[in-house]
């Protein structure tokens, strides 16, 4: 039997964006076992923030919705933007991370930096420091990757 031709099946579009979900939340999953099983560090802080802006700008694209990256002296987060208010997020992968003691994170930019639905976020770099440890990370609207800082 043959189904009629509305009813054969997912579109390719479906089936990446549900690939794209499964990705951000395999992300958040990993985010969260990894900081359970290991001490706090400046490379797993920069990995982790790297792989926390592009869990937010995927959401932001995947899910029509500006989303902004904030930060505090003690941590960062994300927020989404409706209208003028920001709502903070509370959801695992994308909620307010406090940093280790001593760690700091500087930007190149005033915060906060908006994450665009359309995938053209606002560029930016920061770099995560501790002694003499320090990493950097970088976001060109699209991409987030995370590096040692180059020695000066």
């Amino acid at each position: 039997m043959r189904a009629p031709p509305g009813q054969r099946g997912f579109t390719l579009v479906e089936m990446l964006i549900v690939l794209a979900i499964i990705g951000v939340l395999a992300g958040a999953v990993a985010l969260s076992v990894g900081s359970v099983t290991r001490a706090p560090s400046v490379e797993a802080e920069a990995r982790r923030l790297a792989t926390r802006l592009q869990a937010a700008a995927d959401d932001a694209m995947l899910g029509d919705r500006t989303i902004a990256f904030t930060i505090e002296k003690d941590g960062y987060g994300f927020a989404t933007v409706n209208g003028k208010e920001m709502v903070p997020r509370t959801d695992a992968g994308l909620a307010f991370h406090r940093l280790p003691a001593g760690m700091v994170v500087t930007l190149n930019v005033t915060p906060p930096i908006v994450l665009g639905v359309d995938g053209a976020g606002q560029p930016l770099s920061a770099v995560l420091e501790s002694g003499k440890q320090r990493w950097v990370v970088t976001y060109d609207g699209m991409t987030a990757t995370a590096m040692p800082a180059p020695k000066t």
